[in-house]
């Protein structure tokens, strides 16, 4: 395999003080030399790089607090997320849990369905969601930490204490300036409700309307029946306003014929 991931480099930093230190407060799990043992092997039983695998490890402890499982489980579900990113789910619980797969080799079964299964366990499923976030927010804390050296180094001094060139602290000035600066105001020429023109335009129509109303009504009382007055195919002109609505010019044919 090419991929970096899988280069060996058999590198351990977890021991039993980090691990309990880095546990989810209020944990009661255990930490054992067995359980250390387990983490130490995660590249041998994966192929994957030891270092990212302790990474990811301590990344999504926080999962231990939502569902109930031993560290072992913990470790095996991390081998099988990280491993599924190169390969299929079936070739990843083969290698994650090989004595399983080999007893259901020698009966002649399928592990199609205890694939299925574990993978959309409850453990599995936080760790996958917790890897899908996006790197800035998931290495949030670093940030902080990273702009830390970057002003240790603007103010003049590099990581051992010793004096950094005028190159060196304006470059880390130029980061800092880069990635604290407030964003630039931009104006917005936001128009929220109707336009004058449209307001005008429904002024008028409700004024029509209006007329017409008032005009039916006296209609009805002269008495016109209402079949009378829907037969007046009345219209309504609300852009030409010149003091008489075609409504009153049928009004005037209708006081004539009577």
């Amino acid at each position: 395999m090419t991929d970096t991931a899988f280069e060996n480099s058999n590198e351990q930093t977890i021991d039993k003080d980090k691990l309990k230190r880095l546990l989810p407060k209020g944990s009661h799990h255990k930490v054992t030399d067995e359980i250390i043992d387990l983490i130490g092997s995660m590249e041998k039983d994966s192929g994957l790089l030891q270092e990212y695998m302790e990474e990811s490890l301590l990344t999504h402890l926080p999962v231990l607090r939502e569902v109930k499982v031993s560290l072992p489980e913990y470790v095996n579900a991390i081998k099988f997320c990280n491993l599924k990113k190169n390969m299929d789910n079936q070739k990843a619980w083969e290698i994650v849990f090989p004595q399983k797969y080999a007893k259901l080799v020698q009966e002649g079964r399928w592990n199609t369905s205890h694939v299925s299964m574990y993978n959309g366990s409850p453990l599995v499923t936080k760790i996958d969601a917790q890897m899908m976030l996006a790197v800035h927010i998931q290495y949030a804390p670093l940030f902080h930490q990273m702009l830390m050296k970057q002003v240790e180094l603007a103010s003049g001094w590099d990581a051992h204490g010793r004096e950094c060139s005028p190159t060196v602290q304006h470059l880390a000035a130029s980061k800092i300036i880069d990635v604290t600066m407030a964003p630039v105001a931009q104006e917005i020429d936001l128009k929220i409700g109707q336009s004058d023109e449209a307001k005008d335009s429904n002024a008028k129509m409700f004024t029509e309307m209006e007329r017409i109303a008032r005009n039916q009504k006296a209609l009805l009382e002269a008495g016109h029946s209402i079949e009378e007055v829907q037969r007046l195919n009345l219209t309504i002109e609300v852009e030409e306003d010149d003091g008489e609505s075609e409504y009153a010019d049928i009004m005037e044919e209708d006081d004539e014929s009577n």
